[in-house]
C-alpha cells in the first residue's frame, strides 16, 4: 500500500499558497474583504494558521447554518458557513493531500475537478450513448451527512503519513456536526475520495469466461453522489448494482436509493448532470444523438435570458452567463435562434464586462443599468 505526504510539514509557503488559491475561488472572491477586516492583513491570517498549527491548537468560529430550499424539487438541504479562517485552512489541507486525491479520484468522477465537471458527463454520454444496452443510475442516500467522520478519518490515516496534514484535517473535521459539511470545499473533496472507492470496485468488478477477463460494467461516469452504469449484458449490470450496494453500505457506510435497470431507450435515455442523451431516427433510417436538458434547468436559463431582455441589470446579465454554457452545448439551436438568445447574451457579457473593468479600475461594485 503506498503512503502519501510522508513527512510533510506546514509551511508559510504552503498556507500562502493555499490563501491565494483561495482568494480566486468563488467564495474567496466573496469574502475576501473580511480578511483585513478581521485579521488586519493577509500576512496576519497566515501567521495565525501557521503558528496554531505549529502549537496544535487550532480552532474556528462555529459554522452558521442555514435552511435553503432546492428551486428544482424543494428538497431542504443545511448549508454551512465556514469563517474565512477555516475556508483557508480547507484549502492548505486540500494542497497537502493533492497527490493523494490525484492518485485515487477516477478519470470519470467528474464533480470537484477543475476542467471537468458537467461537460465531462455530456461528453461522456454522448460517446457511449450508442453502445448503451442497458444503464442504471443511482444515487446514494444523503451521501454528505450519511459520510461519518470517524470513516474519513481512518481512512486518511491508512494513507497519510504527515502529522500536521492529520491535525489540520482532524481539526476541521471537527467542527462537523456528525456527517460532512454542505457548503465546505473540505468536505467536498473528501466525499469525492470516499466515494472512488466505490468507483473502483465497480471498475474491478468482472468475471472470467473462456480465459478472458470480461468486465461486468463497460462504462460509468459520476457526478457527484449520482452515477450511471453501462454494459451490455442485464444480468452483469445487475450483479455490479448488487456488489457496489454491499460494498458501500458494509465498507463506506453509505447506502443508494432504489436504483432501476433500464434498457437505453428513447423513452429510457441517459441522465446525469443535467443533461438527457438519446438516440434518435433521422429519416434516412441512421441514428444521431440528440443532447437535451432536464426540464427544469432548460425552463430557468430561458426565463433568465427572457427577465434580462425585459428589464437589464447586472444580476441579470450574470444569471444570463451563468446559463449560458447551457444552452450552448445542448441540441437546442431553434429555441436559441427563435428568442435571439446569441444576441442577449452578448449584451449581457458586454454589461458584465464593463462592470468588472471599472470594479478593477476604482473599486466601484455598483450595479451598471442597461439602456
Amino acid at each position: 500500500m503506498k503512503s502519501y505526504c510522508k513527512g510533510l510539514v506546514i509551511s508559510r509557503e504552503l498556507v500562502r499558497r493555499a490563501y491565494e488559491t483561495w482568494l480566486t475561488k468563488p467564495s474567496g472572491k466573496k469574502n475576501g474583504w473580511r480578511v483585513a477586516k478581521e485579521y488586519g492583513s493577509a500576512d496576519a491570517l497566515v501567521d495565525e494558521i501557521l503558528w496554531e498549527v505549529t502549537l496544535r491548537t487550532l480552532e474556528f468560529r462555529p459554522i452558521k447554518r442555514y435552511r435553503h430550499r432546492e428551486p428544482t424539487n424543494g428538497k431542504i438541504r443545511i448549508i454551512g458557513v465556514e469563517s474565512v479562517k477555516q475556508q483557508v485552512c480547507d484549502y492548505v489541507a486540500i494542497l497537502a493531500l493533492e497527490p493523494l486525491l490525484k492518485a485515487k479520484i477516477g478519470f470519470y468522477q467528474a464533480a470537484a475537478v477543475e476542467g471537468k465537471g458537467q461537460k465531462l458527463c455530456r461528453g461522456a454520454l454522448r460517446r457511449w450513448s450508442r453502445g448503451a444496452v442497458y444503464h442504471v443510475k443511482a444515487d446514494v442516500r444523503k451521501c454528505y451527512p450519511s459520510i461519518k467522520i470517524d470513516v474519513v478519518m481512518a481512512l486518511l490515516r491508512k494513507y497519510v503519513k504527515s502529522a500536521d496534514v492529520l491535525y489540520v484535517c482532524e481539526c476541521l473535521l471537527g467542527t462537523y456536526d456528525g456527517g460532512l459539511e454542505i457548503g465546505s470545499y473540505f468536505s467536498l473533496q473528501m466525499a469525492q475520495l470516499i466515494l472512488s472507492f466505490a468507483y473502483h470496485h465497480i471498475e474491478g468488478l468482472g468475471r472470467r469466461r473462456r480465459g478472458r477477463w470480461i468486465p461486468l460494467v463497460t462504462h460509468q461516469v459520476w457526478h457527484m453522489d449520482d452515477f450511471v452504469l453501462i454494459s451490455t449484458s442485464k444480468s452483469y449490470l445487475r450483479q455490479a448494482m448488487k456488489s457496489a450496494e454491499r460494498y458501500m453500505r458494509n465498507v463506506l457506510g453509505v447506502t443508494l436509493k432504489l436504483w432501476k435497470l433500464a434498457r437505453t431507450s428513447r423513452k429510457e435515455p441517459l441522465d446525469l448532470g443535467g443533461w438527457i442523451v438519446r438516440e434518435l431516427p433521422r429519416k434516412d433510417g441512421t441514428m444521431r444523438t440528440r443532447v437535451t436538458l432536464r426540464a427544469g434547468i432548460f425552463l430557468r436559463s430561458t426565463r433568465a435570458f427572457a427577465r434580462f431582455t425585459k428589464r437589464k441589470s447586472l444580476a441579470r446579465a450574470r444569471r444570463c452567463a451563468s446559463y449560458w454554457g447551457w444552452l450552448r452545448h445542448a441540441d437546442c439551436n431553434v429555441v436559441m435562434t427563435d428568442r435571439h438568445i446569441g444576441k442577449t447574451f452578448s449584451r449581457a457579457r458586454r454589461m458584465v464586462s464593463a462592470h468588472d473593468r471599472m470594479g478593477a479600475r476604482n473599486g466601484n461594485t455598483k450595479d451598471i443599468q442597461g439602456d
